[in-house]
C-alpha cells in the first residue's frame, strides 16, 4: 500500500482512528470571522473498515461453529440455583450493606475498593472463612472485616451439591471433570478431601504439569482408576492443551 514502517502516524490517519482537537476564535472586526488554531491530534483505539475491504476480505474464510465443531463432544450448560446457609447469607448481606454505606458516603474510596469488595462477595459463599480484610486505601485502616462463620472441614451448599452430582454420574458409569475457577481459595483441596473420603479416587491437575504432557497425564490417571479430576478450566482450554474429556 506504499505505507512506510516508520510512518505510523500516516498509517493511522488512513486506517486507524484519529482525534483532532482545536480552538476556534471569532473576530468580528477581521475579514475572516473564524480562525482555527492550536490543532492537536492523538490516536484512539480502533480500525477503519478499509483494512478489511482492501487487505483481508480476499484472504479470509468465514465459518460458523457448526462448520468446525463436528469433532467436538456434545456440550450443555445447566445452571443450578442454590440457597446460602442462613448464617452465611446474614454475613454476606452485612458485607454488602457495609460496602454500600461506604460508597454512599465517599465515592472516591468506594471506587478504589470496588474490585476487592466484588471479589470478596463472589468467593464468600464458597469460603466464608479466612478471607482478607478490606483496608482503607489511604489510611490502611480496616473498612470491612468478614466474619468466619465456617471452616475448612464444614461443607457449604455448593460442596454438597457437587458431591451429589459426582455420586450420580459415577453411578451411571461416567467419569467427572470438575472446574474450580478460584485458585486463591481452598475449593480444590476441599473437594478433593470430600470426594476422596466418599471412596472415589480423585486427582488434581495442577498448572505445574506442562501443557504438552497434560493429555498423557489425564490418560494415566484414568488407567489408574481415577474417576474424578479437579482443575482450573484455563489449563485445559483450547489452544493450551489438547485434553480429551
Amino acid at each position: 500500500d506504499g505505507q512506510r514502517y516508520e510512518k505510523s502516524i500516516e498509517f493511522c490517519k488512513e486506517y486507524g482512528v484519529m482525534e483532532s482537537v482545536f480552538e476556534i476564535e471569532q473576530d468580528y472586526h477581521a475579514n475572516r470571522r473564524t480562525v482555527k488554531k492550536g490543532t492537536r491530534e492523538r490516536l484512539l483505539p480502533g480500525v477503519s473498515p478499509l483494512v478489511y475491504s482492501r487487505f483481508l476480505l480476499e484472504n479470509a474464510v468465514f465459518l460458523s461453529l457448526m462448520d468446525i465443531g463436528k469433532e467436538l463432544p456434545e456440550y450443555e450448560e445447566i445452571p443450578i440455583s442454590l440457597t446460602m446457609r442462613d448464617d452465611v447469607k446474614t454475613e454476606y448481606e452485612r458485607i454488602e450493606r457495609t460496602f454500600r454505606n461506604i460508597i454512599s458516603k465517599d465515592k472516591k474510596i468506594g471506587k478504589k475498593i470496588l474490585s476487592a469488595c466484588m471479589g470478596l462477595l463472589t468467593v464468600y459463599p464458597d469460603q466464608p472463612y479466612h478471607l482478607p480484610t478490606i483496608l482503607d486505601p489511604i489510611l490502611s485502616q480496616p473498612l470491612i472485616v468478614p466474619k468466619d462463620v465456617s471452616n475448612f472441614d464444614e461443607c457449604q451448599e455448593k460442596d454438597l451439591k457437587t458431591l451429589s452430582i459426582v455420586e450420580e454420574k459415577i453411578a451411571n458409569g461416567e467419569n467427572v471433570l470438575i472446574y474450580a475457577n478460584w485458585v486463591r481459595i481452598d475449593t480444590q483441596q476441599k473437594l478433593y478431601k470430600l470426594i476422596t473420603e466418599k471412596g472415589y479416587k480423585t486427582a488434581v491437575l495442577e498448572a505445574k504439569v506442562p501443557p504438552v504432557k497434560r493429555e498423557e497425564w489425564l490418560e494415566n490417571q484414568v488407567k489408574s482408576g481415577v474417576r474424578v479430576v479437579i482443575c482450573n478450566a484455563t489449563i485445559v482450554e483450547t489452544g493450551r492443551a489438547s485434553v480429551r474429556t
